[in-house]
């Protein structure tokens, strides 16, 4: 586990993450128990899928697609 907090992890990576192609948020959730970083995208696109990892500084990484936010 990183020696930062999942929000400190998540506020230096969150710029990075917001200007991929189709990702329309980025936020702190859950997945098997665990903390971890959510990706909200509007669609899967291939430069999401390469520049996203499955995990960072020990953190899951999950990418959820929910669609355009209005």
């Amino acid at each position: 586990m990183s020696a930062q907090t999942i929000e400190q992890v998540m506020q230096a990576h969150t710029a990075e993450w917001m200007n991929l192609p189709g990702v329309v948020g980025v936020g702190i959730g859950e997945f098997d128990g665990k903390p971890c970083i959510r990706i909200f995208a509007a669609r899967t696109t291939p430069e999401l899928v390469n520049a996203v990892p499955d995990s960072i500084d020990g953190y899951k990484v999950v990418v959820q697609v929910t669609g355009e936010f209005k």
